[in-house]
């Protein structure tokens, strides 16, 4: 069980990352302002379908999944560091997407949304598995 709380957690950071990526993504463009929200939910699908083609959902899901309850810090750096492989990944399979200054941006906010997503994940299932006990 603990398992499946593990893995409905990190769904959630996962979700909650690719959204705000995308967020990201569509103000770094600065297109069509009249249709951000079309632009958000297209940004999603796209960033969820990176996080697939490169392996951080299955990277970031293992570690979620065996990652035994420790320091707080400690799985969102492993998670961040993965972030920045992965990225580095997709932008070279990609031959260089990114101009080295968006590079740059999108690696830093990306990184501090990928800490804080699953630093909040963490805190949500120590508050889950606290729950459990008092029942």
């Amino acid at each position: 069980m603990l398992i499946l709380k593990r893995l409905s957690i990190w769904l959630c950071e996962t979700s909650l990352e690719a959204l705000l990526l995308a967020l990201l993504l569509v103000i770094l463009s600065g297109d069509n302002k009249h249709a951000y929200m079309k632009d958000v939910i297209a940004g999603f699908v796209w960033v969820s379908m990176m996080f697939f083609s490169t392996g951080y959902v299955f990277t970031t899901g293992l570690a979620r999944a065996i990652w035994q309850p420790g320091k707080a810090w400690l799985y969102p750096t492993v998670a961040t560091v993965l972030f920045f492989i992965h990225f580095e990944i997709l932008n070279h399979a990609a031959g260089g997407i990114f101009t080295p200054a968006m590079r740059a941006g999108v690696q830093f906010v990306g990184a501090f949304i990928a800490f804080s997503c699953t630093l909040a994940g963490t805190f949500a299932l120590g508050k889950w598995k606290t729950g459990d006990r008092k029942l």
